[in-house]
């Protein structure tokens, strides 16, 4: 069996699992926690933690990223290890060279455009590493970000504040000594966040993972915000047949490059919420999209070729705050990670009077939607321009997804 097809077909078997058994019980041995109305938990100065950095797009592409390559050379370098580890599980089979092999040839055939092919090439550079492995983790981050995101307006339809957690590295290696997953621990160390310069004048700014040439969570201040959520069964199968080489020369994307294009392309919330609702992409995922004026807050449900459907601000009853986690609005959440409900209750304890930073961070901080997976918080305020990221920690007891 050639490797593509081996690995695309571990692609397939993954995109089989029984994901989607759903029932509707409470978990009995962590109960929700919501923090609200307790002591003051939000302390803007540990934001200063997650430093930032300047990208200039006007860079030809396999500089713009080097220096943060350096800057965090063995820290990305140990997420590689911790998958390195994880994957060999399979016996006889070196998983993560073969998957490094597979992912190269793909970038050979030119089934990475530019300029993301040439800035990750540029990064593989700095960090001596198999560019294949480096590539494959960009799309892995595609496919798992298990996240909670929320926009909410303020009470004098003055403000939005659009926040999310993004939990990752669920089942990449427990860590009996720390209770924690050696990979959402290996990626709290490459947390970073990036001002994208163009002309000499800030474009967007975004939080995201070293090594990464996408970002999970950004805004273009005054203008607009957006958080991607991936779905919890994504579309495997379409990565499988993206490896095989069945969309080369189509305009399919992913969703990491194109959010980077949004950001460099659109001015307002209503051209991105255009754009999100066009693109063709590799797999389906959530948008979560929040802008200057009253009312400009959605979440559209995007499947890989159109909008499923689209949850508004002050629509029906979605009212103030939309809250999304990684399962569609109309389908109950798998038992074991039930995220929504607990998070839609704590904002309604929170009430519209208490959005802010302060509010938000403090319900991102609530279990289970704070839980062992949480890499980072990620507060935004668009008409303000504030951003923040925070590296957090679970304290025990707590959700191991």
């Amino acid at each position: 069996m050639k490797p593509v097809v081996a690995f695309s077909a571990l692609l397939v078997l993954a995109a089989l699992l029984p994901v989607s058994y759903q029932r509707n019980v409470e978990n009995p041995d962590f109960k929700p926690n919501c923090l609200v109305g307790g002591p003051d938990i939000y302390d803007p100065t540990q934001a200063e933690k997650v430093p930032w950095f300047d990208v200039n797009l006007d860079l030809p592409p396999r500089q713009r990223f080097k220096q943060i390559a350096a800057a965090y050379k063995d820290d990305i370098r140990a997420v590689f290890d911790v998958l390195n580890y994880f994957l060999t599980i399979i016996p006889g089979v070196n998983a993560w060279e073969l998957i490094g092999n597979v992912t190269a040839s793909a970038l050979d055939k030119g089934m990475i455009m530019n300029p993301y092919k040439d800035e990750v090439l540029g990064i593989a550079e700095v960090l001596e590493v198999p560019i294949g492995n480096l590539v494959f983790l960009n799309i892995f981050y595609e496919m798992s970000r298990f996240c909670t995101s929320i926009v909410a307006q303020t009470e004098d339809n003055k403000d939005l504040y659009h926040a999310r957690n993004l939990d990752f590295g669920q089942l990449f290696v427990w860590d009996i000594d720390a209770q924690s997953w050696g990979l959402t621990d290996a990626l709290k160390k490459v947390s970073v966040n990036i001002n994208f310069f163009k002309n000499g004048k800030l474009v967007f700014k975004g939080s995201t993972l070293a090594g990464h040439v996408g970002v999970l969570t950004a805004m273009k201040p005054h203008k607009f915000s957006l958080s991607m959520n991936a779905k919890v069964q994504p579309d495997l199968i379409n990565v499988a047949k993206w490896y095989m080489g069945a969309y080369e020369n189509t305009d399919l994307q992913f969703v990491m490059y194109f959010e980077r294009w949004l950001f460099e392309n659109c001015d307002d919330f209503q051209c991105a919420r255009q754009k999100i609702a066009e693109v063709k992409l590799l797999t389906g995922a959530y948008f979560i999209l929040g802008g200057v004026n009253p009312g400009e807050g959605s979440v559209l449900v995007r499947n890989t070729t159109s909008v499923q459907f689209e949850r508004k601000l002050f629509d029906g009853d979605n009212d103030w705050f939309l809250l999304q986690t990684n399962y569609d609005p109309d389908k109950n959440p798998l038992f074991i990670d039930n995220r929504r409900d607990p998070g839609n209750a704590c904002m309604k304890k929170l009430t519209r009077a208490g959005v802010g930073m302060k509010g938000i961070y403090t319900v991102l901080s609530s279990k289970p939607n704070l839980n062992k997976t949480t890499v980072h918080t990620v507060l935004m305020s668009v008409t303000k321009g504030y951003f923040e990221t925070f590296v957090q920690k679970c304290p025990n007891p707590c959700w191991a997804f």
